[in-house]
């Protein structure tokens, strides 16, 4: 019966795009959002009289699936679409006073940019309608996940810079520049992790001597900006005093066995004609 329900409402539920929430919440992936939906009812709320079915259009669907359905009161996930098992959950001792909210756990990729969206049919006890809405609460979400701050590293033997930032979400947007603006990158080279479905982004600039570059990466859903800095000048300097340091400790060593060397022959030869005697 409540497949049958469900097949009759996806015929009458066709959301129009001009429908989707113009303001779109923001769930942090791997975490909770609460989908807030009320009813202000002038009749009474009974759920053992109350069908209703929380459904999602995703970005890479063409039909609106099943999210979380209640039919005459009680919970029956049948229907459910499996990207959503174990990760839904109503109120049932709120139903009556007309809270409809849907709390989804442990948000993926996949729910970016999905529109949910509520059917709600209720009746008395003669199964005559009392309340009925087949496009309540729209709502769309975006998923994202914070960028690791940015790490910079230098190769001199080549004279390129390469930035990298591992574990955010969505795709984000990667600019160098140095003390005199915008530099031209490479096509930076963006990874998606199998298991987690985060970000992993990288990407090389030519430098030259003397040069402050910076590699910034911005979450354009989150609205956030990473940044690190690194001084080119700084670090051919850095190398060279380890060069230095390098060379003064070789010096010192050779100066020092060559001493030895020296004291050894110097007593040697005052040592062995005792011995020989």
């Amino acid at each position: 019966m409540a497949r049958l329900i469900w097949i009759c409402i996806r015929l009458l539920s066709v959301v129009d795009s001009s429908q989707m929430s113009s303001h779109p919440i923001i769930g942090i992936l791997g975490k909770s959002i609460m989908l807030t939906c009320s009813l202000n009812s002038s009749a009474p709320i009974v759920p053992a009289r109350l069908t209703l079915y929380w459904t999602a259009r995703l970005k890479h669907q063409k039909e609106e699936q099943v999210v979380h359905a209640l039919y005459n009161g009680e919970e029956n996930n049948d229907p459910q679409f499996p990207v959503y098992k174990n990760r839904t959950q109503i109120f049932k001792d709120q139903l009556s006073s007309g809270n409809f909210s849907l709390l989804l756990k442990d948000l993926r990729v996949e729910d970016d940019l999905a529109t949910f969206f509520l059917f709600y049919h209720q009746e008395d006890g003669d199964y005559n309608t009392l309340n009925q809405n087949k496009e309540m609460c729209v709502t769309t979400v975006k998923v994202a996940k914070s960028y690791h701050k940015p790490i910079v590293t230098v190769n001199y033997e080549e004279w390129k810079a390469e930035c990298t930032s591992q574990g955010g979400y969505p795709k984000p947007r990667l600019t160098w520049t140095n003390q005199n603006g915008l530099l031209d990158p490479e096509v930076p080279q963006i990874v998606q992790d199998a298991g987690s479905g985060t970000l992993n982004i990288s990407s090389t600039v030519n430098i030259t001597e003397n040069q402050t570059v910076t590699c910034a990466i911005f979450n354009p859903t989150l609205k956030e900006t990473l940044n690190t800095t690194r001084s080119t000048g700084g670090e051919q300097e850095g190398l060279s005093s380890s060069i230095k340091a390098g060379i003064g400790v070789l010096a010192v060593a050779v100066i020092g066995s060559a001493l030895v060397l020296v004291y050894w022959k110097k007593h040697a030869t005052e040592w062995w004609p005792i011995h020989r005697r």
